[in-house]
């Protein structure tokens, strides 16, 4: 069940977590989020430090021990935010999830995935991005995606239109059953 505050209103609940590879548009889907429900979006991307975002730049994916810090950010803006915190954060590993949530709490989950392709074509149409093309398949290799059942994440596919995946989402966040358990058992 997604965690409500005692006086019961979805704005106050647990943090939301858009995941998923470059180009999946979690930027759009998580803003859009935020916006339907009275949220706080949180944009992952300007968490990182000006070293990653120079690696990225160059065409070099992150190690994980470049991550932690940028996690730990992440975790503490969530945790900071007056309102629920919907991020638009890769969370490629269950790692990446795991320190997430040891920062920020229990997280609602939607797991952004798509084919390949369409995805490469995304990302060859975006302008002032950092993050080039050819990182898509070091972020493939590093995804870990999250298990329907013990993480309780929602899957939506992305070759669906932004507003009908915010649909989606928004609609199952508001379902009284379980979405993310963050390892919980239900």
């Amino acid at each position: 069940m997604i965690a409500l505050s005692s006086g019961g209103d979805i704005m106050d609940a647990r943090p939301i977590l858009v995941m998923g590879i470059c180009g999946t548009g979690k930027s759009t889907v998580a803003r859009g989020i935020a916006d339907r429900i009275g949220g706080s979006f949180i944009e992952a991307d300007l968490y990182h430090d000006e070293s990653s975002v120079a690696r990225m730049r160059a065409g070099l994916p992150l190690t994980d021990d470049m991550r932690w810090g940028w996690l730990d950010r992440l975790a503490a803006a969530t945790r900071a935010t007056p309102h629920r915190a919907v991020l638009a954060c890769s969370g490629l590993s269950q790692a990446h999830r795991d320190r997430l949530r040891a920062g920020a709490g229990a997280m609602d989950i939607v797991f952004l995935h798509g084919d390949r392709d369409l995805i490469a074509a995304r990302m060859a149409a975006r302008r002032d991005h950092y993050m080039p093309a050819s990182l898509i398949d070091s972020q493939l290799a590093a995804l870990q995606p999250p298990d329907p059942a013990a993480e309780g994440a929602l899957w939506i596919d992305v070759a669906l239109p932004p507003d009908q995946i915010i649909d989606r989402a928004v609609a199952a966040l508001s379902d009284p059953r379980p979405v993310s358990t963050g390892g919980e058992t239900p």
